[in-house]
């Protein structure tokens, strides 16, 4: 059952207040409704009973031609206090004769009687009177047929007029109101004193004891077993006391056993408890001995062994660079006397075109065959693609030299936009492929840096590799793709390097964990987690600079680098 939220000092006498006031409320509407009723049966008796009287009279009248007589009898209803206007109209429902003389001559349509207009067709119509209440309830309307004079040749009158009578019971129902109001507050005092009566009832039988039952039952439960309840009678107030009384002996007996074992029990849990933690911190604190060395030991092989990747790697790319770079040289330094030969013979053929115009066939013939025209055109254009192509791979082997820097491990004095153009060349193949991504560079004058070459070039290899994945994956259609390189002198200790693409961004939940190592927004098996990691480390702890990221989902994701001019000793 739900619990009653008051206490029963209110509750009672709310509810007796509750119940007075509903049952006045409802004696009231109840003996206005039959006070209006018999309001509105008097005044229609006493209408109908004028109506057939005053219909009967005018019509005596009028048939004797006693008009002056039939003014009175109309003049003589003003003394009906409840009746507001008297009015009788002939044939045509013109007002003939009225109680007010201004309504005189009059149309049906121009006095108040015109909302009648359908009764005053059917009284004609039946020759009987009705009685009509107002939808307000306020008005009723006696209308009553009057048979005027008998034409010559009429066996019975075919005219009649007809008597229109309005009464306002608004008064009297205000006076049955104010009656039946009086008559109920009386019966209101009545009741009130009644449940005054019983309220004091209430208070001596229940309400007094129960709260001496509350205050015992709340201070044995704020621990003081020795109380007990004091009430006397056979009532079930008293039966309750009775039992609740028995129920504090025995609680106070067990209560005090139970303290006992508790006192016992406590002793022993507090030794145990302390022996548990004593434990328990030793536990802890080996096992963050454990977590950590296992932290610094998949660290520092996770390091190691892309350490031995990036020098394994290093040194590829030194002996297939060398290895290129030899016949490549050769190539390039034997094109330009090949360039110079063509042309002179070239030269020497058109010399002997001019001087023997006059080919023999077979020379003809042999000139048509191989398209000597077009030989001579294209062929120094070939030249020079190849001239142009052996360029090229000499700037890639000499980007992975500078890459690889191995001749470079300990700290040198170096220009950073070399490695940066190294590393991009690198790219190259990834930047130009179907996604077309843009390179936009902002350089400023740089000094020489002091660092180390090559662990710096891998800095800015995994971030570059990083933002063109984050731009292959973008979903952004018709989005020109876009990397932004800007570097820039921030003052005379400090340089710094910021790397921006316009890609999906990194979500704010994740980017403090970007640099830890193992952590990978990659598909498996894509990426090792610890690119950012050692790029964090080689800036950080190597150059003693800084590495920041910020990001913003949808738009893009810099990188920002700055390390000092000059390294300390102790770097």
């Amino acid at each position: 059952m739900k619990q009653f939220p008051f206490s029963l000092r209110f509750s009672i006498p709310a509810i007796l207040l509750m119940s007075g006031t509903i049952l006045v409320g409802i004696n009231i509407q109840q003996e206005t409704s039959y006070s209006f009723q018999r309001v509105e049966e008097d005044v229609s008796g006493n209408a109908r009973f004028a109506g057939e009287q005053i219909s009967g009279i005018l019509e005596y009248l009028y048939r004797r031609g006693n008009i002056e007589q039939a003014e009175i009898a109309i003049s003589k209803m003003q003394t009906d206090v409840n009746l507001s206007l008297g009015l009788f109209y002939n044939e045509e429902n013109r007002v003939l004769l009225a109680t007010q003389y201004e309504l005189r001559n009059r149309s049906l349509q121009q006095t108040p009687a015109a909302k009648n207009a359908l009764a005053f067709t059917q009284v004609r119509e039946n020759l009987s009177g009705q009685i009509i209440l107002s939808e307000d309830k306020q008005k009723i309307w006696a209308i009553y047929p009057v048979p005027l004079p008998i034409d010559s040749g009429e066996l019975r009158p075919s005219k009649a007029g007809i008597l229109w009578l309005a009464y306002d019971i608004s008064r009297l129902k205000q006076r049955a109101f104010r009656d039946t109001l009086y008559g109920s507050v009386t019966s209101t005092i009545g009741l009130g004193g009644f449940c005054i009566l019983l309220w004091f009832f209430f208070e001596k039988t229940m309400t007094k004891r129960a709260e001496q039952i509350v205050a015992v039952s709340t201070k044995i439960a704020q621990g003081e077993l020795n109380q007990r309840l004091n009430i006397q009678g056979s009532d079930e107030l008293a039966q309750i006391a009775s039992a609740f009384n028995k129920m504090a002996n025995w609680i106070q007996t067990n209560t005090e056993a139970l303290q006992a074992s508790e006192t016992a029990l406590q002793q022993a849990n507090e030794t145990l408890e302390e022996r548990v933690k004593e434990r328990t911190i030793a536990l802890s604190q080996q096992n963050n001995k454990l977590e950590e060395t296992l932290h610094k030991l998949q660290h520092t092989q996770a390091q190691l062994v892309q350490q031995e990747k990036m020098s394994s790697l290093g040194q590829l790319v030194a002996g297939v660079a060398h290895e290129i770079n030899n016949p490549i040289t050769f190539i390039h330094g034997n094109i330009i006397h090949v360039e110079g030969y063509t042309q002179d013979l070239l030269d020497f053929v058109e010399l002997v075109q001019q001087f023997y115009p006059n080919l023999t066939s077979e020379i003809q013939d042999w000139a048509d065959e191989v398209e000597f025209e077009f030989l001579q055109e294209d062929l120094p254009k070939t030249i020079n693609s190849i001239k142009i192509g052996t360029k090229r791979v000499s700037d890639i082997v000499l980007s992975l030299r500078n890459f690889s820097r191995l001749d470079e491990s300990e700290l040198k004095e170096v220009e950073l936009h070399d490695g940066i153009e190294g590393t991009l060349l690198i790219l190259q193949n990834r930047l130009k492929q179907e996604l077309a991504i843009q390179v936009v560079k902002n350089y400023s004058d740089l000094p020489l840096v002091e660092c180390y070459p090559g662990q710096l070039n891998q800095v800015f290899m995994n971030i570059l590799a990083n933002a063109i994945d984050a731009l292959e994956t973008s979903e952004q259609e018709n989005q020109l793709r876009q990397i932004t390189i800007h570097t820039s002198q921030v003052d005379d200790k400090w340089v710094e390097i910021a790397i921006a693409d316009n890609g999906c961004g990194i979500s704010p939940s994740i980017q403090n964990q970007i640099f830890n190592p193992f952590f990978t927004t990659k598909p498996v098996g894509k990426g090792t987690g610890m690119g950012m990691a050692i790029s964090y480390q080689i800036i950080t702890e190597k150059h003693g600079g800084q590495l920041t990221c910020s990001s913003t989902v949808g738009t893009g994701t810099e990188f920002t680098i700055q390390i000092p001019i000059q390294q300390k000793a102790d770097n």
